[in-house]
């Protein structure tokens, strides 16, 4: 294994273990993520983008906020019994779609409270497209 992938396994199995959401087995996912995120980067910035940068820009902005946002009663009462990494990553491909349709950076609070609204079950699907309405108003 060469060092840089070496540095890489180091950095997501870090992930894993120092937070209450990942297993093992959301390595690829999780390693695809962070790639994804450190195109878009530096494609945005118009210059080379490091792993080590990538990782902390995808903590920063991306798994904070939203799993911030998803601790929210609404989104439990949305997604009951389902694991917490599966609806990470289902937020953030709804955010990533969200941006493209609107053509603009859409936040973690808008996208998941969205997500919530489109697909979460029983009263916290209707508490998130309240919550939507008010807050678009």
């Amino acid at each position: 294994m060469q060092n840089n992938d070496l540095h890489k396994k180091e950095s997501i199995e870090f992930l894993i273990k120092n937070t209450d959401m990942f297993l093992d087995a959301d390595y690829e996912k999780l390693a695809s993520q962070i790639e994804g995120h450190r195109y878009f980067l530096g494609k945005n910035l118009q210059m080379p983008i490091t792993w080590d940068e990538a990782v902390y820009s995808w903590m920063s902005n991306l798994y904070e906020p939203i799993s911030q946002v998803m601790e929210t009663w609404t989104t439990q009462m949305s997604f009951p019994g389902k694991r917490k990494a599966d609806l990470f990553f289902e937020v953030c491909d709804h955010l990533y779609y969200l941006s493209v349709a609107k053509q603009s950076e859409v936040n973690a609070y808008d996208a998941v409270l969205d997500y919530n609204a489109q697909y979460g079950k029983t009263l916290g699907r209707i508490l998130a497209k309240l919550m939507s309405f008010n807050h678009a108003a």
